[in-house]
């Protein structure tokens, strides 16, 4: 939800031979225990009308609301974010202040963890006992133990607007956003839960992960002003050494040809993928080049990658009000299905 604040644009295209959207399946048939793909659709803000979708990519089924159906009630206001650890599914509810704990078996709620008033955007788990919120408009992260549910501690303060957050070399790194106005990644040490160092990176850092070889990869959105687009500045990637908190390469993306990159996605087979204002580029992590600038020609607003399967997923928030749709390429771009989300596809997260 929030980098696109920016500005979100969705273009549709039509690819010959592609399956026709998967059909939605009856609740009833709700299945426990098995393999497959959540969408955590956001929903409208103050609507309280977020949902968990799920998709079985072997039967092409898509069932629209687990959690609903599992719990008579409502995931909340607002899903952002989803992590899977264990047998349970950790989801960030932001205008909701909670984090929603699921079984995977029968996606029932094992416990709701309250973080009233801290903006919860994203979140990563370090252990069985210690994890982390990013925090979005409070400027902090909590640290929280994932097996009890509970807050070990709140308010450590990092830069403004953290959003993307990933442990690396035992250390937890946040994405100091600020909306354009911050240009940092704080670097918590998980043993005395504190900022150990600040790392100086494009303006906007916002989406964070660790590549095959165990190196951070950063996206900077760069600075956007809406006003006067004279004053824009480039964003790029950033490529992170977490042994020495260095920078060792960026690519570089120039604002006449790809406006803003947003959004990331690292395979553990050597590539990444980020939308710029054309669609998708792919880019090497070994070299730290681009290899394709129009790898898929498709601005939406979020983005997988599944190993496993070497398919790539794509969330389409359409316009924000009807039901999205997430759509599925294979590794060569090429679209395969379209599944049928609900209000605003965002994080998607695989079962295995």
């Amino acid at each position: 939800m929030f980098k696109k604040l920016f500005s979100i644009f969705v273009f549709s295209i039509v690819l010959i031979g592609c399956k026709k959207e998967s059909p939605v399946a009856p609740i009833q048939e709700l299945p426990t225990s098995t393999k497959g793909v959540y969408i955590v659709n956001e929903g409208g803000f103050t609507k309280s009308n977020s949902s968990l979708s799920f998709y079985i990519p072997d039967s092409n089924k898509v069932y629209s609301d687990v959690f609903f159906a599992a719990n008579n009630r409502s995931l909340g206001d607002v899903a952002n974010d989803m992590v899977i650890y264990g047998n349970k599914g950790y989801i960030v509810v932001n205008h909701s202040n909670k984090i929603e704990i699921i079984s995977l078996d029968n996606n029932k709620s094992l416990g709701t963890m309250a973080v009233a008033g801290n903006s919860p955007c994203k979140l990563v788990i370090v252990s069985d006992s210690k994890g982390y919120i990013a925090n979005l408009y409070k400027g902090t992260v909590t640290s929280f133990n994932p097996s009890t549910y509970s807050v070990i501690k709140d308010g450590i303060k990092v830069g403004s607007n953290p959003q993307g957050i990933a442990v690396a070399n035992g250390k937890v790194y946040v994405c100091n956003s600020g909306y354009g106005s911050d240009s940092t990644v704080s670097v918590i040490d998980p043993g005395v839960d504190s900022v150990v160092a600040t790392i100086n990176v494009e303006k906007q850092p916002t989406d964070i992960a660790v590549d095959s070889d165990g190196e951070l990869i950063v996206t900077c959105y760069g600075y956007s002003d809406f006003s006067d687009p004279t004053k824009d500045t480039p964003g790029n990637i950033t490529v992170i050494n977490p042994k020495t908190n260095s920078i060792t390469a960026t690519i570089p993306f120039p604002l006449a040809t790809y406006g803003h990159p947003s959004e990331l996605a690292i395979s553990n087979k050597g590539y990444g993928l980020t939308f710029v204002k054309n669609g998708v580029v792919k880019f090497d992590t070994k070299t730290n080049s681009i290899i394709s600038s129009d790898f898929i020609p498709k601005v939406a607003y979020s983005i997988a990658i599944d190993d496993l399967s070497d398919k790539i997923y794509i969330g389409d928030a359409k316009d924000f009000v009807q039901n999205g749709s997430v759509l599925v390429y294979d590794k060569n771009g090429i679209k395969t299905d379209s599944v049928t989300a609900g209000i605003i596809p965002g994080t998607i997260v695989f079962k295995r």
